[in-house]
């Protein structure tokens, strides 16, 4: 009936307390973990909503450090005392000493991932609001601590190369010489690491969720700009991008945090192996080069 294998329905089960009832466990499209929505009822009639979210990437798991079960669970419990409609922590199997992989217990956001917005205005301050409140939640003692993710794979920004659709080579080429010099100056806060639309919920637009904190670490606030505004401009264009940092100024908050070095840090630490992927939109590739050539106009 669940679609799931039995050692973790029974965890399910077990943690949701007996009396309550499992009534649908729905499986969510694909991606690096396996989620599943959990309806349930409990013995008084009360509806529990929750997502299942299981890390069954084997590969990724014994691989990829910013894979990890427990570096999630931690970000979700420094998000407990964050007045923001975050996953909230139901239970947990991090080890999979119960469940057959590591496994994760959370609370359900509920609305749409954001399609082109109808008030530009209204969705950039909707998607910058939530970050003055993340980044000022309090890390946990040995949290992991931001590193980009080239040099997770031993890869120095010195031995990065333009990638094979670049336009511009030039413009790569400058781009990493940028980021091989010290970083500015910053404060390291809480980050989500990879904020940006595509993990946020939306419903009559307003933000109703903000989710996948798998990556979530110690690391300079500017990431979590740079990586908003990249996405914008992949999907949108500049301008809705544009419109994300106008939102961010507005809201006064860590003016330290912005800074063009970041914004060519995250672009490149977009880029993999170089290589398009066949679905890459051309059009979205050149707005991606646009916006690295821009973050290095500002640098002066």
């Amino acid at each position: 009936m669940s679609g799931l294998p039995d050692p973790t329905f029974t965890w399910v089960r077990a943690v949701l307390g007996r009396g309550t009832r499992v009534l649908a466990i729905d499986p969510l499209p694909g991606a690096s973990h396996t989620n599943h929505r959990v309806s349930a009822e409990t013995m008084s009639g009360a509806r529990l909503d929750l997502l299942l979210r299981r890390f069954t990437d084997f590969e990724r798991l014994t691989s990829d450090p910013w894979y990890s079960p427990v570096d999630e669970l931690a970000a979700i419990r420094a998000l407990a005392e964050v007045d923001l409609p975050v996953p909230r922590l139901v239970a947990e199997d991090a080890r999979a000493d119960a469940c057959d992989v590591p496994t994760l217990l959370l609370t359900w956001l509920d609305g749409e991932t954001p399609e082109a917005p109808a008030d530009l205005e209204a969705f950039a301050r909707g998607l910058a609001e939530p970050l003055p409140a993340i980044h000022a939640a309090e890390a946990p003692p040995g949290m992991r601590v931001y590193e980009p993710y080239f040099a997770s794979d031993g890869i120095a920004a010195a031995d990065l190369r333009p990638p094979a659709w670049a336009v511009e080579p030039r413009t790569w080429e400058r781009a990493f010489e940028v980021v091989a010099a010290a970083p500015p100056q910053a404060p390291m806060r809480f980050i989500h690491r990879d904020y940006h639309h595509g993990n946020t919920v939306w419903r009559d637009g307003r933000l109703t969720g903000i989710v996948d904190w798998t990556t979530g670490c110690l690391g300079p606030p500017g990431i979590d700009l740079a990586q908003a505004r990249i996405n914008l401009a992949w999907d949108h264009d500049q301008g809705t991008a544009d419109a994300f940092l106008r939102a961010w100024r507005a809201l006064g908050a860590d003016a330290g945090a912005e800074h063009p070095y970041w914004d060519l840090l995250d672009a490149i630490d977009w880029l993999g192996d170089g290589t398009a992927d066949p679905d890459d939109d051309v059009e979205a590739l050149r707005r991606y080069e646009s916006f690295v050539a821009r973050a290095l106009a500002e640098l002066g």
